[in-house]
């Protein structure tokens, strides 16, 4: 199983995610045992992930974007995936990482390239086309793309240290691609769970910077 380091960027720094409450999320230093900066390069110095996962927040929410420093951190990982709050299929094209395109914000009915999905979740499922009755139908309707695949993303789930894992069970019955899970991991017996349940990878941090995942596992980028 994959596992991801998460970093949450707003303004060039890292934040500690939680709840979706976007604009009251902390510097990461506020609840972080293992950095002693906010700086994102300085974040991945310290951590030294394998792979990362980067949610460009300004980019989300419509306020600028966090594109250099993204091509900067896709130069010091093996892999970087991230959700920069794509809005439509040109936002996809020549870009330095995998790119990860969240319901919340695009209309999936209109994707035409290879990419991750996000599943975005917020106690109710997030859709940005507005032309499908469930998610369900959604996962279904994703099973005909060419796609590196899933990410199921209860965004209520951040930073709660408790899973949310009742999209997850069904996904993995529906969905003929890989999936995965982020928000809530809360330590190492979540990661074995969810390896017995065949996701393919896992998004953590907050887990990571309390000192419940080792560092070796995200340095390794497997479990």
């Amino acid at each position: 199983m994959k596992v991801f380091f998460v970093v949450d960027i707003k303004s060039g720094k890292v934040v500690a995610g939680k709840g979706g409450e976007r604009e009251s999320y902390p510097p990461i230093t506020a609840i972080s045992r293992l950095v002693s900066s906010d700086d994102a390069l300085k974040v991945i110095e310290e951590i030294k992930p394998r792979f990362l996962y980067a949610a460009d927040l300004d980019r989300i929410v419509g306020l600028g974007d966090n594109f250099s420093l993204l091509s900067k951190l896709s130069k010091r990982v093996e892999e970087l995936i991230a959700d920069c709050g794509f809005r439509s299929p040109e936002e996809l094209e020549k870009l330095p990482f995998t790119p990860v395109v969240g319901t919340e914000t695009f209309d999936i009915t209109q994707l035409d390239r290879k990419c991750y999905v996000s599943l975005d979740f917020k106690e109710k499922f997030l859709d940005a086309s507005g032309k499908f009755e469930s998610w369900e139908e959604v996962v279904k309707f994703l099973n005909s793309f060419d796609l590196y695949g899933l990410i199921v993303l209860p965004i209520h789930a951040v930073g709660a240290m408790k899973p949310d894992l009742s999209v997850l069970t069904k996904t993995l019955e529906l969905s003929e691609h890989p999936v995965m899970l982020g928000g809530g991991i809360s330590g190492v017996e979540d990661l074995e769970r969810l390896k017995e349940m065949g996701c393919s990878g896992v998004l953590v941090a907050t887990a990571v910077h309390k000192g419940k995942i080792p560092l070796d596992v995200v340095r390794k980028g497997k479990f």
